[in-house]
């Protein structure tokens, strides 16, 4: 008798190859059969009608201080990911000088929007090296696996110190060294690689740019070749230069040379040269992956927001600290709008404000949100657009939409490119061979952001719903986000419905698979505020063998462990 028998589902393995009818066994923490199972389970699910998929393996995250709190890693656990990944754009906590801790606090709340007041409450801090913090993180328990990669920052700031490390390629020869021996001293410990942030975009709170920006070749070839000396371990990138030779002749030295995978995010400049690069060297072997997200970064504008279009208005700046009820109720007198609506706003000039004014600016790609929301709208459907169609302004058109539901409304900004007012830039980018699902930002961005929804959304809309271009298959879309981020993280035991494999599951109504307008909650420590997103359509999700959602319904199962290292099958 089996532990667990599923039945009958419709079973998508996570290969890329074509879906199939079948039963899986499962025992203990592994899957011991697919297809047909003749002995019976001690449980068994009736999948009929439904898909069978691996977990979601998610590799970009930043619940590197959540989960000191939740064992549930919310909102990622709601939808359906079994792994994640987590210390990417060279942000994190460990190692860290006693004494020093708000130093990191503030790069991760800079960086990540996450509040600096729910960090400081609810991280133990009880270790200084990034072992230590493995060791402790690994008492807790967790809804699903937890992988840690260690960060720039935190490596450049231990070492050189919180006054010098945010400086340009000033680290000393001896001080490049130290930062490559911690490298490999994480990942020997169980670090899944180490990561760094390479652009502008990203500061601390006090607006620097953070440790690690600018460090140059000499300092980034070290640590890369620690990572090399290490045997293992993936190196993770935020660059506004990928497409350039200075960034791109050290990273061809790493991975044509380790033979370790290389995962990136680029942030400016022109992507296809480096896609060139990518999809010609992957095709021979080599693994450097661009990370892609299904849809484009959306900025979520509400009055509970980090930003949004009134945020520099004056008159706004009067009721800012109201709480939220204050705000509309000042806003629905008809004097104030007509107040505000008339003032000049904006961030003012340099650094990253023209970003930020472009943004609260951009009408043509805002958009309401409907309860059910479309991340791929028409232009007609913008902000700008309806004000075309009802012959006011567009302010006025986003005053209107953030008042409604009592101000806890969203209005949908694209950040990422929306080229045409279509996706089908994105597909381009799913459909290379050597890009792999990412970006969903779990855990980050609280004030602006809620990513986490994006493995749900791409199976439902890539392999369903899309109406304004071809569709991508299910056993493609499925297989990017399984077996494909697992390998890029060395996590050769999951992704894929195999014998031997965890059995991180998915059972999914593929007709009520769904993600719903986000909301704004204030239950991280401190009473801090983050958005999240719900979903529908989850049946089952199990992680190791063990049900943890029922129905979108947490069981109440903690199976989930701290990922050490490189996973094998045995």
């Amino acid at each position: 008798m089996h532990d667990l028998v599923i039945r009958n589902g419709t079973i998508v393995d996570g290969s890329g190859n074509e879906s199939f009818r079948g039963d899986i066994a499962i025992d203990d923490d592994r899957i011991t059969k697919v297809g047909e199972i003749n002995n019976k389970g001690k449980r068994e699910i009736d999948a009929k009608g439904k898909l069978v998929t691996p977990g979601w393996v998610d590799i970009h995250t930043h619940y590197d201080g959540q989960v000191c709190w939740d064992p549930y890693l919310t909102p990622s656990s709601w939808h359906g990911v079994t792994t994640i990944v987590m210390g990417n754009c060279g942000v994190g906590f460990a190692p860290v000088k006693p004494g020093s801790e708000n130093y990191l606090i503030e790069l991760m709340e800079g960086v990540e929007d996450i509040p600096g007041t729910a960090l400081h409450e609810g991280i133990d801090w009880d270790w200084e090296s990034f072992p230590e913090f493995l060791d402790a993180i690994e008492k807790k328990e967790f809804v699903i696996d937890v992988g840690a990669m260690v960060g720039h920052g935190p490596i450049r700031s231990y070492v050189m110190g919180y006054d010098r490390c945010q400086g340009k390629d000033d680290a000393s020869k001896e001080e490049i060294a130290a930062m490559a021996k911690l490298t490999k001293e994480a990942i020997q410990a169980g670090a899944l690689g180490f990561s760094s942030s390479r652009t502008y975009l990203h500061t601390d709170v006090h607006g620097k740019y953070v440790p690690g920006t600018e460090a140059g070749q000499s300092e980034m070839r070290a640590i890369s070749q620690a990572i090399g000396e290490a045997g293992e371990g993936t190196l993770e990138l935020v660059s506004d230069w990928m497409d350039q030779d200075i960034e791109l002749d050290w990273v061809k030295e790493f991975v044509e040379t380790t033979g370790r995978t290389l995962t990136y995010a680029q942030t400016s400049g022109d992507p296809f040269k480096t896609w060139k690069y990518c999809e010609d060297n992957f095709n021979k072997g080599v693994n450097i992956r661009p990370q892609f997200a299904g849809r484009p970064t959306g900025m979520l504008f509400s009055l509970e927001s980090s930003i949004h279009p009134f945020i520099t208005h004056p008159s706004f700046r009067e009721i800012i600290e109201l709480p939220l009820e204050g705000k509309v109720k000042a806003m629905k007198d008809p004097k104030f709008k007509k107040r505000i609506l008339s003032e000049e706003y904006g961030f003012g000039e340099g650094g990253n404000y023209e970003l930020a004014n472009r943004l609260i600016s951009s009408f043509e790609t805002q958009f309401p949100m409907d309860e059910v929301p479309n991340y791929e709208p028409k232009i007609e459907e913008s902000i700008a657009g309806i004000a075309k169609n009802k012959g006011v302004t567009a302010l006025e058109v986003a005053y209107d939409e953030m008042l409604k539901n009592e101000g806890k409304n969203f209005i949908y900004a694209c950040f990422a490119p929306y080229p045409n007012h279509t996706l089908d830039f994105y597909k381009m980018i799913i459909e290379f061979n050597s890009s792999v699902a990412g970006l969903s930002d779990g855990g980050a961005h609280c004030g602006l952001i809620c990513d986490a929804s994006m493995p749900t959304w791409n199976v439902a809309h890539w392999s369903r719903d899309r109406n304004r271009g071809e569709k991508l298959p299910i056993e493609y879309i499925i297989n990017k986000q399984t077996r494909e981020t697992a390998r890029t993280f060395g996590l050769f035991d999951r992704g894929e419905l195999k014998e031997g494999y965890l059995a991180d599951i998915n059972i999914i109504d593929f007709d009520d698979l769904k993600v719903y307008k986000p909301e704004m909650v204030h239950d991280l420590p401190m009473g801090g505020r983050r958005i999240i997103q719900k979903c529908s359509g989850y049946i089952a999700t199990i992680k190791s063998g063990v049900v943890t959602y029922e129905n979108d319904k947490a069981t109440g199962q903690l199976p989930g462990k701290v990922i050490r290292g490189e996973q094998r099958l045995a």
